[in-house]
């Protein structure tokens, strides 16, 4: 299909080089100097912006030749000179563009799908692998993978995502054994940054579940759903006489201490004030036929028990993303290993994943193959598109003409759509516990 008007998700991109142009994103982008990216360099500020999505994992040389070519540079650039640009660099500079694209997002009225008025929120922790140096170790931690081998820096990744829209909301680089309550709070607290007025439902999964989270999101007015581990609030799974009820849950002596000694004397305060909160407790059946038990605050006439299981399931989207991050997006491929480096590309990530799903949005919208013609749903295949948008978002945030930029996205979109996949029902595979594939499988090729 051919469509010579402005699609929208162009629009946001337009309104994002027209944002990294303003003062006020100049000066955030100075993380060491407010003199700093004032002269006029051979990579000025905007193509250093551009260069670190646009890298693909590559030797550093191999890139520079690449960004000479892109940025039709005259002169060449070298790595110690395009290095210190980047350790000049903030890689907040990247998180808010990602929550700007994301904002212009919703304030366009795009997000469509929703659960009743509410948007489906899923918050969630992952970590990645940094290169092992004293300083990453000092600045991110490490773990030891195994008894025999040295600690392993990690960087912990922290995200909240909208599951129904595909859209990241926020993502935070944190020490590589973080709090990821802690963090949850942080994201949610500024969400309305992201989405405005609109209403959301928290989605989490077993490790966040505490009494102080609880207690905060019931006097903030949050609605969340989480999963209880078989050992989370025991007492008050035992006491289910039916599979969906509410129950009071106590904040006994035991769960105020467990907060206190974890450091959080503020809210082990608030617990011992409040004394007690009333949940619901919903027994639900996963796919794989196990039984889980979830706690929320939703009331019945928002969400019945079938609605409920309908709801956590819908949590899977955010793995699904973490893997688009790793596996198809390569966030652990970075450009070197100083911590600011790291950060940088792991912020750059979010921000392209933001725009690659917003144009899969639009490419959705106009499929020339429709569900109804064939047996089963279809739907994008989520690596093709990847590689074949790393490049064409590139080229778009290279060029502001709009006749340009409805060829490349015709020609992208046409692309797009030549490989869709059926979306059959029930359909599973085994999950080993031990990891069987090579570092280079041959069903995991890379997107780019």
């Amino acid at each position: 299909m051919k469509v010579n008007v402005v699609r929208n998700s162009t629009k946001r991109l337009n309104s994002d080089l027209s944002y990294l142009r303003q003062p006020d994103f100049i000066q955030l982008c100075r993380r060491l100097k407010s003199s700093h990216f004032t002269r006029n360099r051979k990579m000025p500020l905007e193509n250093l912006l551009i260069s670190v999505p646009a890298r693909k994992g590559r030797t550093l040389q191999i890139e520079l030749a690449y960004f000479k070519e892109l940025f039709a540079m005259d002169n060449e650039i070298s790595k110690p000179g395009y290095l210190k640009q980047r350790m000049k660099l903030n890689p907040e500079a990247y998180r808010e563009l990602m929550r700007h694209h994301a904002r212009n997002y919703y304030a366009d009225g795009d997000a469509s799908y929703d659960f009743k008025g509410y948007l489906l929120l899923a918050e969630d922790g992952s970590s990645c692998n940094v290169p092992l140096t004293d300083e990453n170790v000092s600045t991110f931690g490490s773990v030891v993978q195994h008894k025999d081998r040295k600690p392993r820096p990690q960087i912990g990744i922290a995200a909240l995502f909208d599951v129904g829209n595909r859209m990241l909301i926020d993502l935070t680089t944190e020490f590589s054994k973080f709090d990821e309550r802690a963090s949850a709070i942080k994201h949610i607290s500024t969400e309305t940054d992201v989405i405005g007025d609109r209403k959301a439902i928290h989605i989490f999964d077993r490790g966040y579940p505490s009494g102080s989270l609880f207690l905060h999101f019931q006097r903030n007015s949050i609605y969340f759903i989480a999963r209880l581990a078989s050992c989370h609030y025991k007492k008050e799974q035992l006491s289910m006489k039916t599979d969906d009820e509410w129950l009071d849950v106590i904040f006994d002596k035991s769960r105020v201490s467990a907060i206190r000694r974890a450091g959080n004397e503020t809210a082990a305060q608030q617990m011992e004030s409040a004394g007690k909160i009333q949940l619901r407790f919903v027994r639900i059946t996963t796919p794989t036929e196990n039984t889980v038990c979830l706690a929320t605050n939703i009331p019945e006439s928002l969400a019945n028990t079938d609605e409920m299981a309908m709801l956590y399931h819908k949590r899977w989207g955010i793995e699904t993303a973490f893997d688009d991050l790793k596996n198809k997006l390569q966030i652990e491929n970075f450009t070197g290993s100083k911590p600011v480096i790291i950060e940088q590309d792991v912020y750059a990530t979010g921000y392209l994943y933001n725009i690659m799903v917003d144009i899969m949005q639009d490419t959705d919208t106009e499929r020339t193959l429709y569900d109804a013609d064939y047996k089963h749903p279809l739907q994008i295949n989520r690596n093709i598109a990847i590689g074949l948008m790393k490049e064409a978002v590139i080229r778009l945030l290279l060029t502001e003409d709009a006749e340009k930029q409805a060829k490349i996205m015709n020609g992208l979109i046409t692309e797009i759509n030549r490989f869709l996949l059926p979306v059959r029902p029930g359909r599973s595979c085994y999950r080993s516990p031990v990891k069987l594939e090579s570092r280079n499988s041959n069903v995991r090729k890379r997107s780019y």
